[in-house]
């Protein structure tokens, strides 16, 4: 496998190259300066590779929801490359990149990033497999699919907010989660878009961009000037 997977769904944004055996990763905490280090941390882990653009099988990245800048830039970027030299960007939905390798915990797992406005981007999977679709939801739309009686687990950028969140509402429910943990786009986004280049799955077309689920600012303050 020669690939190139970037997240930048969070404040967080993570480059993760894959030559065959060898594998570079880097990950930046740097919130509104991602515009400013993306292309130049692009070139860095191509180079530690011992690769160029030209050579990667496939490109990844977080598909959606997530952060509105963040996400536009990585598509920018991985699209310069598929118009430079054709190649594939498989697009992964986030929720579902940050819930996969849990697919065995018994109970609910809960992909979650913190929205702002009391609200939260999350979605259910148990057993491996999404039991309520991505949604821009409040406390209680996701405590209606939850049961006191199983183990939740809370994953993703914002985790340990949103389990602190949801406990104080709802102290009958069992909730743990996964210190500092964020998605490593080496494990996740390109072993699922491995996968999807081999079994020849269409890949992001070139009218496709990032899945919002929220309406922007400018969407909100455009429907509610009509």
């Amino acid at each position: 496998m020669k690939a190139l997977a970037i997240d930048s769904s969070s404040t967080y944004i993570t480059f993760t190259v894959k030559n065959e055996e060898k594998t570079v990763r880097l990950s930046l905490d740097i919130g509104m300066h991602q515009s400013e280090q993306l292309l130049p941390s692009i070139d860095h882990v191509l180079t530690l590779a011992s690769l160029s653009a030209a050579d990667l099988d496939f490109t990844a990245l977080c598909g959606g929801p997530g952060s509105f800048t963040g996400l536009r830039l990585a598509f920018a970027a991985l699209k310069a490359l598929q118009l430079a030299n054709g190649t594939p960007i498989y697009a992964v939905p986030t929720l579902k990149a940050i819930a996969y390798p849990f697919s065995q915990w018994k109970g609910a797992v809960i992909p979650v990033i913190d929205a702002k406005k009391n609200r939260f981007y999350a979605a259910v999977y148990r057993n491996g497999e999404e039991n309520t679709p991505a949604a821009d939801a409040e406390l209680s739309f996701i405590a209606e699919m939850l049961d006191k009686e199983e183990d939740i687990l809370a994953v993703g950028p914002d985790a340990d907010y949103f389990s602190e969140c949801l406990t104080a509402a709802y102290p009958e429910l069992k909730v743990s989660t996964l210190k500092a943990f964020h998605i490593d786009a080496g494990q996740q986004l390109l072993e699922i878009a491995d996968r999807m280049f081999r079994e020849k799955m269409p890949p992001l077309q070139e009218y496709e961009g990032p899945v919002y689920i929220r309406p922007s600012e400018a969407e909100e303050k455009r429907a509610a000037a009509q």
